[in-house]
């Protein structure tokens, strides 16, 4: 009888640890840098692979870094440096917004986070993220309460469970469309499995059903 109660006390924990987890967002960068998982940060610096740009549609940046797919985005000098001195940034009429496409990384990321600059009252940045199995999921990213205008603002959202396969970035105010910076930003890769997880479980399976059979 003990031993069987062992079982299923072994096996409900580790089907705790693999059960779903629920999106959490941050409004601190100490609290995101505090999530479990390998980290990247892109600081858009010419140093590290980005090319400099400006709001001429011809000069804005199309192409592939890391493996990521970064489309109709500019790298520009950084208006309110968080880092550096460039940020990525989308200016007014078609460049409004960025698109990021993380399915060609090989890489399961689970989360982003960015500095969002250059806001004041009454304008946001909105992000929407494409998850595998949550869907799209929109984020407004404004000034808090009280919040001097210009003042860097991070935003962060992970779920160790699922995999963002895309991020749309765009700027608005009552107007509908706006210039927008982000900087720093963060992908989180998630924690692969230990190889053996699979093999425990399996043994604790057969463990069990054989002593099922022992003890009729």
């Amino acid at each position: 009888m003990f031993t069987r109660q062992l079982l299923v006390s072994l096996l409900f924990g580790l089907l705790c640890v693999t059960a779903r987890a629920a999106l959490v967002t941050y409004d601190s960068e100490a609290g995101f840098s505090a999530i479990a998982a390998p980290q990247t940060r892109y600081d858009f610096e010419q140093a590290s692979g980005f090319p400099a740009g400006d709001y001429d549609p011809n000069l804005s940046w199309i192409g592939e870094f890391d493996g990521i797919i970064f489309d109709a985005t500019v790298i520009a000098p950084n208006q309110t440096p968080t880092s550096g001195s460039q940020a990525m940034t989308g200016a007014g009429g078609s460049y409004t917004s960025a698109n990021l496409d993380f399915s060609g990384s090989g890489r399961r990321i689970t989360g982003f986070g960015f500095q969002g600059l250059d806001l004041v009252a009454g304008e946001w940045i909105r992000v929407s993220a494409s998850f595998r199995d949550a869907g799209s999921r929109i984020f407004d990213i404004a000034l808090a309460l009280g919040q001097t205008e210009l003042t860097p603002v991070f935003f962060g959202a992970h779920d160790a469970n699922d995999a963002l396969l895309g991020l749309s970035i765009s700027g608005l105010d009552e107007a509908g469309s706006r210039a927008w910076y982000i900087d720093d930003l963060r992908l989180v890769s998630a924690v692969p499995l230990p190889p053996a997880l699979p093999l425990l479980l399996g043994g604790l399976l057969l463990m069990g059903s054989r002593f099922r059979r022992a003890t009729r």
